[in-house]
């Protein structure tokens, strides 16, 4: 059980020497360092909290609008910071960092009342396991949570429809009910990967008829509306507790290399090229060749959106990314969307949002932009394509691996899930004479996409 003498801002938790302040370091780690270390202003101004609370479906938790998506854990005091301002509920995954997202979790367990926060764990049954099997991982997910129940094992990423039936999944979700080991079964879609043509829709969809999934999780913004709309409106008629990933859209800023500086992002790439055995001038001096190679299609992208942020007065990623949420925040069928927030600025960032909501004229505005910034953005889950594809590349897989990198912050994440594609990669490009050209409605130039996206994710 959480005490207020328990609760941790950020101040404190570099006050402390960073995991000094759970109990994790060495001996001695927790001193307090000097005064000139503390990256946070004396007037820093207090944190934004949650604001509002929706009922998750049939499950009947109140859950924060805001929850938090833990793709990627900087450290396990970023989720006390979190629950500390009022998020409840934590989306994670098996294959989360191998593990890594549950540890970090589990490590902060003790500083949050385990009845008012709704875990979410997930789990890939591709290979189609058995129930023991099925079991087995669920139990050591738990014991990296540190917690003797979730309140809900998703099947994860779901892109075949023949395993919304699996049942080694359902008879293993009933025995871990009956033993007080779990409290609800869900699903999530990505929609088409690879040879699984299935849409998100389609999945969801046969997945609320199905009726044993309480949860689901699904992406759905002002970019991708009807689809997401269409299986929010299914999961109202049954009653279904409604989780959303992957609402912001857009780049509108290139990243800037300065390697005495560098962001998280640069960061990321710096460590993933030494980690190559590169040293790190030679890791820097690939990122700079391959961003002067990006730069010209990046600001054909940014031209042709130019005229729109002029009219809007939109300057920043931060205020697309705002209005991303906002848009997604003021349907109360959305019950409660979880962004990938890895560190205490991204917390502090989205916190803010909880208990807003875009106006009409606002969402008008975002209709414009994705109709604007069409030809750039390629819609998750989307196959139109794919068929065009003489290597049958899995285009919105890709695309999404992408997005993992550029707006969760989880690159290395990106990267070793790329790796995996090994030869259906978007290397092939180079030397395709694109018949995928002209394929996509919207106008997306699919080789050039690819190409950004495979330089992104290689540093090759």
């Amino acid at each position: 059980m959480k005490t207020e003498q328990s609760k941790l801002d950020r101040r404190a938790f570099f006050k402390l020497g960073g995991t000094a302040a759970l109990g994790l370091a060495a001996a001695g780690c927790g001193s307090k360092p000097e005064a000139q270390s503390d990256p946070v202003a004396a007037a820093e101004p207090a944190v934004a909290k949650v604001t509002r609370h929706r009922r998750l479906g049939r499950t009947e938790f109140q859950v924060s609008d805001l929850g938090m998506g833990c793709g990627s854990i900087a450290d396990p005091n970023v989720i006390r910071y979190a629950y500390d301002h009022g998020i409840n509920c934590f989306d994670t995954a098996e294959s989360y960092g191998n593990g890594d997202s549950e540890t970090k979790i589990g490590q902060a367990m003790q500083y949050m009342d385990r009845e008012k926060i709704f875990i979410v764990t997930k789990m890939g049954i591709d290979e189609y396991p058995d129930e023991q099997e099925i079991i087995d991982r669920y139990m050591k997910s738990l014991e990296r949570l540190q917690t003797p129940y979730a309140d809900a094992l998703y099947m994860h990423g779901i892109a075949d429809v023949k395993l919304i039936t699996h049942e080694p999944f359902h008879i293993a979700v009933a025995k871990l009910k009956a033993d007080g080991r779990l409290k609800h079964a869900g699903i999530s879609s990505h929609g088409p990967r690879g040879d699984e043509p299935d849409s998100m829709e389609k999945v969801l969809g046969l997945a609320a008829e199905d009726g044993r999934f309480d949860v689901m999780l699904l992406s759905y913004g002002f970019t991708n509306q009807e689809e997401g709309e269409n299986i929010l409106k299914v999961c109202k008629d049954k009653d279904i507790g409604t989780t959303i990933m992957k609402s912001v859209t857009g780049l509108l800023e290139m990243p800037v290399l300065d390697p005495d500086n560098p962001s998280e992002q640069v960061q990321g790439w710096i460590d993933y090229v030494m980690g190559t055995g590169a040293t790190r001038e030679e890791a820097i001096e690939r990122i700079r060749t391959y961003m002067e190679r990006q730069k010209p299609e990046f600001e054909k992208g940014v031209a042709a959106a130019k005229p729109f942020m002029e009219k809007h007065g939109i300057k920043t990623q931060d205020e697309l990314d705002y209005a991303s949420l906002q848009w997604v925040l003021r349907n109360p069928d959305a019950h409660t969307i979880v962004p990938s927030m890895p560190n205490f600025d991204m917390l502090d960032k989205f916190l803010p949002l909880s208990g807003t909501e875009i106006s009409d004229s606002g969402a008008r505005l975002l209709e414009e932009y994705a109709a604007a910034y069409a030809a750039r953005d390629c819609r998750f889950g989307c196959t139109e394509c794919f068929g065009a594809c003489p290597e049958q590349l899995p285009v919105s897989t890709i695309m999404r691996y992408a997005y993992y990198y550029q707006k969760q912050g989880r690159q290395k994440h990106a990267m070793q899930k790329y790796a995996k594609l090994g030869a259906r990669n978007a290397g092939v490009c180079l030397d395709c004479d694109a018949p995928c050209v002209g394929a996509c409605s919207r106008g997306v130039a699919v080789p050039a996409r690819l190409f950004e996206a495979h330089g992104l994710l290689t540093m090759a």
